[in-house]
């Protein structure tokens, strides 16, 4: 008798509790090699509260690019229903989801979205993507400062040329020569300097000028 009041399982019922995230979550080759978009909408979403026990509901809503691989509609779909009797909170469900997909699709772009019902007026979302992730840090490299510019060919470093040395040589080169004794003086380290005289003219004046001794009479 007992036997016979003995509460039948049904085959939905009894996938969802055998269901096997690592050998049922069916993944497809992708053969496209361009970018495209896939939306999935899971809108019967159903987890147990930890604490309480009572039921949640949520629409989930996927949105990756894929790389490879592609999840079987219906594998995603069991997958999700597989959390129908699963004590486990908002966060902690979206965040599981997830980090399974990340790993079986190895996607180049994924966004998850779960939207859970109000329920003791509390209305929440959990949104996880790509964007949102932070990766760690990679590692800085060493900074060495490079005090002498190397060329473009060969290894040997190259010296830089002042901007008088540049303008003296463009010269001598147009005309032939010097102008008259004059680039002579306008050397990296030998630059005119400007003095102003009594009358407010400018005279030019230069490192190797000899400059008058005062001498100072006897008194």
């Amino acid at each position: 008798m007992s036997e016979e009041l003995e509460i039948e399982i049904k085959y939905g019922e009894k996938i969802l509790k055998e269901f096997d995230v690592e050998s049922d979550l069916e993944v497809w080759e992708n053969k496209q090699t361009r970018d495209y978009v896939i939306k999935i909408t899971l809108p019967e979403f159903c987890c147990l509260c930890p604490r309480s026990g009572y039921p949640d509901f949520a629409t989930i809503y996927l949105e990756y690019i894929p790389n490879k691989l592609v999840v079987e509609l219906k594998a995603i779909k069991l997958y999700i229903n597989s959390f129908m009797n699963r004590n486990i909170s908002h966060e902690d469900s979206i965040n599981e989801i997830y980090s399974v997909l990340e790993k079986k699709l190895e996607p180049k772009f994924m966004k998850i979205v779960g939207d859970f019902n109000p329920r003791g007026n509390v209305h929440t979302v959990i949104e996880i993507s790509s964007d949102l992730v932070v990766k760690k840090p990679v590692e800085e490299k060493e900074f060495t400062p490079r005090t002498r510019e190397r060329s473009s060919f060969g290894d040997k470093p190259r010296e830089r040329r002042s901007t008088s040395d540049r303008g003296s040589s463009r010269g001598s080169s147009r005309a032939g020569g010097s102008r008259g004794g004059r680039d002579d003086k306008f050397q990296k380290d030998d630059k005119p300097r400007r003095s102003l005289n009594k009358e407010g003219f400018r005279k030019i004046s230069y490192a190797d000028d000899k400059k008058p001794k005062v001498v100072k009479k006897d008194k």
